[in-house]
């Protein structure tokens, strides 16, 4: 599959940028420096972030030869653990082809549980030809230069990439992915005490109405039910209206049909896409789903969707747009509602350019504490070198020390 392939260009260098408003999207401090002060533009990689920090692994450029191995052999993938330290606005390189890290480096799933990030599946270049079924773990806070991989038994996920994963109840879910010809929507999933696979679910839509197989979709979470949201094939994408429901408890697939925005036009849902991003985050009224970007083959997308799990409406973020098409991105988002998002191949001038650019919004009006936190960060830099003590005596809340030091 070549849907990756496209124009890139070197870093950027544009100015710095602060904000703590809601709904609005903006750039974050940008490095410039040495090579290796920030991560080259790419596409394919995955994110995850905490309330200190953001992890970007992986990813793939076709424009750019990156040396990842002893025997001085190039390749379009970056074989890297990235760090980018949300207090501090640095990127800190901590793993690299020097480290013991995986060969397929491309639409891997990745998620942080507690502070174990879980690293599964993914591609090398071309894609397609060496596929991963692998499961890796970091401890990126206190073991930053160590990734293992699990030995694991049992009924193995088929090799496959652009899956998604779900940590939950003792047992690590992962559904649906590609090879590169065939796609899946089963439910594999791993017991985490005994490290044992099974397939849960396998698709047989000849037989049931089961969803189709895809790559590139994302999930949101409620408990219960895991919601497959969008994704496609190498020729289609698939409708945001009616969602693929697969039901933990019940083992059992159903369609989710979910409420326009009532303040648009027919339909007044998000269209189908794939290579989107997806996040969520807990509010007073229900859990909110924000979905970013993303294309369906032909048409790009810049717009940002929010769907309530409990409500099942959907409502376009009118005053937050990227500010330009994008897909193959990332984005991840912290315990108070702020989403990232970083790199990605932007759409421009009828021209497909990878980025790494870090991008943030509030998808919710942030606590009073959050945005006195922000204001104290923005008018006080040098808190960062401040003691534990020292910030504690001058009356920081913990929660907020402990995302420094």
């Amino acid at each position: 599959m070549s849907e990756e392939n496209g124009d890139s260009v070197a870093p950027e260098t544009t100015r710095s940028e602060y904000c703590f408003r809601p709904f609005e999207v903006r750039r974050i401090k940008r490095l410039s420096g040495l090579k290796k002060s920030r991560p080259f533009p790419r596409s394919g990689h995955r994110i995850v972030c905490n309330d200190s920090a953001l992890y970007c692994f992986g990813g793939f450029n076709p424009n750019m030869a990156v040396v990842n191995n002893d025997d001085d052999d190039a390749s379009s993938l970056f074989q890297e653990l990235w760090k980018y330290d949300l207090i501090r606005n640095e990127w800190t390189l901590l793993m690299d082809p020097s480290n013991d890290l995986p060969q397929e480096l491309a639409s891997n799933a990745m998620i942080l549980h507690d502070d174990v990030l879980i690293l599964f599946g993914g591609t090398g270049f071309p894609f397609g030809v060496n596929c991963s079924n692998r499961l890796y773990v970091c401890k990126p806070g206190t073991k930053p230069k160590e990734m293992t991989e699990i030995a694991v038994k049992g009924d193995l996920p088929p090799a496959q990439y652009g899956q998604t994963i779900l940590y939950h109840d003792g047992f690590l879910y992962t559904i649906g992915g590609t090879e590169g010809f065939d796609y899946t929507c089963d439910v594999y999933r791993l017991n985490v005490a005994t490290r044992t696979w099974e397939c849960a679910y396998a698709c047989r839509q000849d037989i049931r109405d089961d969803p189709p197989g895809r790559y590139r979709h994302e999930i949101a979470f409620d408990g219960e039910r895991i919601y497959i949201i969008g994704g496609g094939t190498s020729e289609a994408a698939f409708s945001l209206s009616s969602i693929p429901t697969y039901h933990i408890r019940q083992n059992a697939w159903t369609y989710t049909e979910t409420k326009p925005d009532p303040n648009l036009p027919r339909p007044g849902v998000p269209a189908a896409r794939k290579c989107h991003s997806c996040v969520q985050y807990q509010t007073d009224v229900g859990t909110e789903v924000v979905v970013t970007g993303g294309y369906d083959g032909r048409l790009y997308y810049k717009d940002i969707w929010k769907l309530n799990l409990s409500t099942l409406e959907w409502r376009l973020m009118q005053k937050a747009n990227l500010p330009y098409p994008i897909f193959f991105h990332d984005a991840a988002t912290s315990s108070a509602g702020c989403m990232y998002i970083f790199g990605g191949i932007k759409f421009t001038y009828n021209n497909n350019v990878r980025t790494n650019i870090v991008y943030k919004t509030w998808m919710t009006i942030p606590k009073l504490s959050e945005i006195c936190w922000e204001a104290i960060q923005h008018y006080n830099p040098s808190i960062v070198n401040r003691t534990t003590n020292d910030l504690l005596e001058a009356g920081i809340p913990l929660k907020f020390v402990q995302r420094i030091c």
